[in-house]
């Protein structure tokens, strides 16, 4: 159902944006597939309201915070806007500003550097054999066992559990 509503013009553009997102999430649409689809919403001959839904669907959601912690939906809408022709570019400016511009100036900012860095040094790090400092891959139980006694302490939980066992943890 979701692949009918994402293709089938005559259904609101911000439900398209939306199924095709959701089909990208469950891995039922790839990322070129997803990218055609895009086109396709945000060609010149979409009427701009329609178009601004058709992103909104497919970005909004989460003030911006999708687009910074998924960089494969940055990548896809960064891909589409590089290609927009230069004389269709100020067509396609009110469409993002509107979407943008309900984004925290921090989560702007964060897109902001994330673009600026490049698509050579975004995407998902697992699947680069990258990782972010201090993330691994698996979980590392010896670290997050270290942390234990801290957050309890914080949290307020070490003396119940000292009442509990007799002991402090």
């Amino acid at each position: 159902m979701l692949r009918v509503l994402g293709e089938r013009e005559a259904v609101a553009g911000v439900v398209r944006g939306r199924a095709v997102r959701l089909l990208m999430d469950e891995g039922e649409v790839g990322a070129e597939e997803a990218a055609r689809l895009m086109g396709v919403a945000l060609s010149r001959g979409t009427p701009p309201a329609e178009a601004a839904a058709w992103i909104e669907g497919f970005v909004g959601g989460g003030g911006g915070m999708l687009l910074v912690h998924d960089e494969r939906l940055l990548g896809l809408v960064d891909t589409w806007l590089t290609g927009v022709p230069a004389e269709a570019f100020t067509d396609v400016l009110p469409l993002l500003r509107r979407t943008f511009a309900a984004y925290d100036p921090g989560v702007r900012r964060t897109l902001g550097e994330l673009v600026r860095r490049g698509p050579g040094d975004r995407g998902d790090p697992v699947a680069r054999g990258l990782t972010a400092p201090g993330f691994g891959a698996e979980p590392d139980t010896g670290r997050a066992d270290a942390v234990r006694p801290v957050l309890r302490l914080l949290l307020g939980t070490a003396t119940e559990e000292k009442s509990l066992t007799g002991v402090g943890v």
